[in-house]
């Protein structure tokens, strides 16, 4: 029976990159950094001989990991966010577009257009999602506040 999420996690290209793209640009804070070259990661993995750098990143009630594998696969490509498996990571932000520019700066680059939702249950809504520079899809919205004030929590029973 699940009891809850541990972790969310990305492989990536440059493991230095990641952190300081997510720490830096994101606010999560960097809990640990390791090497693992134990026969385990290649049987946990299904890589036979795995040898990987992992970060775990903490931030905002959640546990970020990242992946770098020391010998890279060779079939690394660019999926786009209607391919079958890929994920992404949605945050909610005070300021979408001081985001999107803080970020665009640290090397992210836009993955679609700036919306806002014109009906339904997000209505005022506004995001865009992005990638940052190791391919990390990074879905940005910003929230409207009730008119009375309360907290929008969109179609949440």
């Amino acid at each position: 029976m699940i009891i809850g999420f541990n972790h969310t996690s990305f492989t990536v290209a440059n493991l230095n990159s990641a952190v300081q793209f997510w720490t830096e640009g994101l606010g999560f804070r960097a809990t640990s950094v390791s090497e693992r070259t134990g026969a385990w990661q290649g049987q946990v993995t299904g890589i036979p001989g795995a040898q990987l750098r992992i970060a775990h990143l903490a931030g905002y009630g959640h546990h970020m990991e990242f992946i770098e594998y020391l010998e890279a696969s060779d079939n690394s490509v660019t999926l786009q966010p209607n391919s079958a498996g890929v994920a992404h990571v949605c945050l909610e932000v005070e300021d979408i577009e001081d985001t999107i520019n803080t970020l665009a700066a640290m090397g992210a680059t836009t993955q679609g257009k700036l919306i806002e939702v014109d009906s339904g249950p997000f209505r005022g809504c506004r995001a865009i999602y992005m990638r940052d520079p190791n391919g990390v899809i990074i879905e940005l919205e910003e929230i409207p506040k009730k008119v009375n004030g309360e907290r929008y929590e969109g179609n949440s029973a």
